[in-house]
């Protein structure tokens, strides 16, 4: 870790504040709870000073400033409450808003609109733009797959252009024309292609006018829930925001964490809410022989408890537990104690298709990484691996192969649907007397090869924490209860 900058000592509106070195005017306020009104500035892209929404009065100058361009000096003295700051930052949003259409009831921004809460904040005036003079640019212009622009919304803050030109390097959105008709878009106004990265652009926009066309007119953010946890799409772990109401999620946003995705994540692993939700078992299921029925827990509970007595009756070794890589520590922990204390069997593992030895290598320059599963370090660092004797998870399936392995309990589906070995998997299998599989969603071998189907919830349904791919532990907590019947494996485990 590098060691911290040294600090900077300044006044605020009467107020003594220590910042750090290299800080803005803008973040410093925000230390002793002052909210500065911004458009353009982001935490994660360059200063711009464009919205000119920050102004403040710092004593020495002959003019005011904007405070996010102006860093932190010893000494410095700023007034933000001054009345020729305050009015001007008035005058700045009414100019803002002389050409901004009157469409909040129908705007998806509603509700977590900046120009909406500045308004309220900063201004509280009657607009003097006779409407038939306002600016009309195009209200619904397609940039491809994800994104809606709405041009008459937009403030020309150039978040979105610097992201596309800072960050995922598309260049995808620019400025055209001049005065006051400049607007953003794409050259040629061809759809955005390429960049993986683009959905950012609309969690950045402060106004609403670029827009989702995934979440666009599907649910008001009033009525929406929230809870933070961590993106299970590969081993970066990208700090999330899950936004729900009644049971269903209706996206993922970035939620900043500047250590590990800053207030960025990949269009794969925001697309991922919807997987949580699809083919979901909503209750244990047990083969009567024929095809998978349903069955109550007490039932599915006791039928694992007897078929794994009576294989530890013959030898503990004919027993083999795989722990998975997508469930938490605290649920592998468990695992572990459970294979190695109660059935006592040397043959557990959590490698699960060879990802582990891609948890630190990126599948691209910014975020995402090859390792698909969110905590190959973490089963690594619990040491969910063989005992003395006893080989990996080739080695298990090679002995299921053989018929040396009567009961196989898998802690998730992944060798079912990770690797690339199906008929090989299917094979094995298939010569187990009894496999048991904790799963949220269904998966085609599960009908063919298991006994019992536990059903888990999902990692949105439980609290827990997974350790990235630098070994950083990331706390993840519930959304809402498991759908239906659904129960934790650690829950089913411990019973």
């Amino acid at each position: 870790m590098s060691d911290p900058k040294p600090s900077v000592t300044l006044t605020i509106d009467g107020q003594t504040v220590a910042a750090p070195q290299g800080t803005n005017v803008l973040e410093a306020a925000k230390l002793v709870g002052v909210r500065v009104p911004h458009f353009c500035y982001h935490a994660d892209l360059s200063w711009e000073g464009s919205c000119r929404m920050c102004l403040v009065a710092i004593e020495g100058r002959p003019k005011l400033v904007p405070s996010c361009c102006e860093e932190v000096r010893e000494g410095m003295v700023v007034h933000f409450e001054r009345p020729d700051a305050h009015e001007a930052r008035k005058s700045q949003l009414e100019f803002l808003l002389l050409n901004h259409p009157l469409d909040c009831p129908i705007c998806d921004q509603a509700g977590e609109c900046k120009l909406q809460d500045y308004y309220m904040e900063h201004g509280g005036y009657a607009s003097q733009m006779p409407r038939d003079l306002k600016v009309h640019k195009r209200k619904v212009v397609d940039l491809g797959e994800r994104i809606v622009l709405d041009k008459e919304r937009c403030v020309l803050c150039s978040r979105c252009v610097r992201f596309c030109r800072e960050v995922s390097g598309s260049h995808a959105l620019q400025f055209f024309t001049r005065g006051v008709t400049t607007e953003i878009g794409t050259e040629n106004n061809q759809p955005i292609e390429g960049d993986e990265y683009i959905g950012n652009v609309v969690d950045i926009c402060p106004v609403g006018a670029l827009t989702s066309k995934d979440f666009r007119f599907k649910q008001r953010v009033w009525f929406l829930k929230s809870a933070e946890s961590v993106c299970t799409q590969c081993s970066t772990g990208c700090n999330v925001r899950v936004d729900h109401k009644d049971g269903v999620v209706y996206r993922y946003v970035p939620r900043r964490n500047e250590a590990v995705n800053k207030s960025w994540m990949c269009d794969f692993g925001r697309d991922s809410y919807r997987l949580e939700q699809e083919d979901r078992i909503r209750g244990p299921l047990v083969h009567d022989g024929q095809s998978l029925r349903d069955a109550d827990w007490d039932e599915a509970i006791a039928l694992v408890a007897r078929k794994t007595r009576e294989a530890i009756a013959v030898d503990p070794a004919s027993v083999a537990v795989i722990a998975s890589p997508r469930q938490s520590n605290e649920t592998n922990w468990i695992a572990r104690r459970y294979a190695r204390e109660v059935v006592q069997t040397p043959h557990l593992d959590y490698r699960v298709d060879g990802s582990h030895v891609k948890t630190t290598l990126m599948y691209d320059a910014l975020l995402r990484r090859q390792d698909p599963h969110p905590n190959n370090a973490g089963c690594a660092a619990l040491g969910a691996t063989p005992g003395a004797g006893a080989g990996d998870v080739e080695a298990i399936l090679d002995a299921c192969f053989a018929g040396k392995i009567r009961v196989l309990h898998l802690l998730g589906p992944e060798v079912l649907t990770a690797r690339h070995d199906t008929a090989r998997v299917k094979d094995a299998l298939a010569k187990v007397p009894f496999v048991v599989v904790h799963a949220a969603r269904n998966a085609p071998l599960l009908t063919d090869l298991a006994h019992v189907v536990l059903a888990d919830a999902s990692h949105l349904e439980q609290a827990g924490t997974f350790v990235n791919g630098t070994g950083r532990v990331q706390r993840f907590t519930a959304a809402f209860a498991p759908a239906a019947r659904a129960r934790p494996a650690a829950a089913v485990l411990a019973a």
